[in-house]
């Protein structure tokens, strides 16, 4: 078996095939107008500077939508009632969104540059600067082969006005070269591209962006959507493991485990099935 180091050295060859260093595509972008990472590491610090307090816990999804007396806490009770629940996506599982302890170590710590924090705010659990309150959901399709795994979370706003400079921010952050690749705390995040977003809610936006996860790129493709004060977002992933494709195996299965999808080519990118979309968007009023 070869050894940890030799397992990073082939991976990080691989991964540049990815093409997750590029910087970000032109294209329209939109298409729509309108805890700590382990014992020995510091709790990160928010944007403010102060200690931040990590990921917001919402448990009770799976149970039919209700449930936890955690459940979007925090959130209006609006929001809570919007989300998606068992049964609202035929051929879907449906549960609570619990993130991996290295993304939820490092929600809300400050990004550099800048201006490419939003693109992180979605893809962690906490509740981004300038929203009241948020609450998530992770859609399985059900069987283990060919599963897919999207992140669907709620943010609401105090108004219309707010929700539309938060999305805009990120529309700017997803256009702009220098989030091509930048961190947060000790999330790597390269290969941020804009993409066409579809055309639904007030509008939208959509990219995708990938981070190395110990010797595995994660990967996601994201959008974004509007309806009224409340933001919807979006974030199918999958895990591929650079070494597998190397050896010319057939599968990855090695790296993904049961709650995540793997892939098996270095051009295999996660889609936002449009059944989880629309159900989604139908409950959000």
């Amino acid at each position: 078996m070869k050894s940890a180091v030799s397992r990073l050295v082939v991976a990080v060859s691989v991964a540049a095939t990815l093409g997750l260093t590029a910087a970000c595509g032109g294209g329209d972008g939109d298409g729509h107008d309108g805890g700590k990472p382990s014992t020995e590491q510091a709790k990160p610090k928010g944007r403010d500077g102060a200690p931040d307090g990590g990921a917001r816990d919402t448990d009770g999804a799976g149970g039919g939508g209700g449930g936890g007396a955690r459940d979007g806490e925090g959130a209006p009770a609006k929001l809570v009632a919007a989300s998606l629940a068992k049964g609202d996506v035929r051929g879907h599982d449906v549960t609570t969104r619990k993130p991996n302890k290295l993304e939820a170590a490092w929600a809300g710590a400050p990004a550099s540059p800048a201006v490419c924090a939003p693109l992180a705010d979605l893809l962690t659990s906490a509740t981004p600067p300038g929203a009241k309150g948020h609450v998530g959901r992770t859609v399985t399709t059900k069987g283990t082969r060919d599963q897919s795994t999207t992140d669907v979370e709620l943010y609401a706003y105090d108004s219309e006005r707010a929700a539309e400079r938060a999305l805009g921010d990120l529309r700017t952050a997803a256009r702009n070269k220098k989030c091509a690749a930048f961190r947060t705390g000790d999330l790597h995040y390269s290969g941020t591209k804009a993409l066409t977003a579809p055309d639904k809610g007030d509008e939208a936006v959509s990219y995708r962006i990938g981070d190395r996860q110990d010797l595995f790129v994660k990967r996601w493709t994201v959008t974004v959507v509007r309806k009224g004060s409340t933001l919807a977002s979006f974030a199918a992933s999958n895990l591929y493991d650079p070494e597998s494709v190397a050896r010319g195996d057939e599968s990855s299965e090695e790296s993904g485990g049961a709650d995540l999808s793997t892939a098996d080519r270095a051009d295999t990118q996660p889609k936002v099935p449009a059944a989880v979309l629309d159900a989604q968007l139908a409950k959000v009023k």
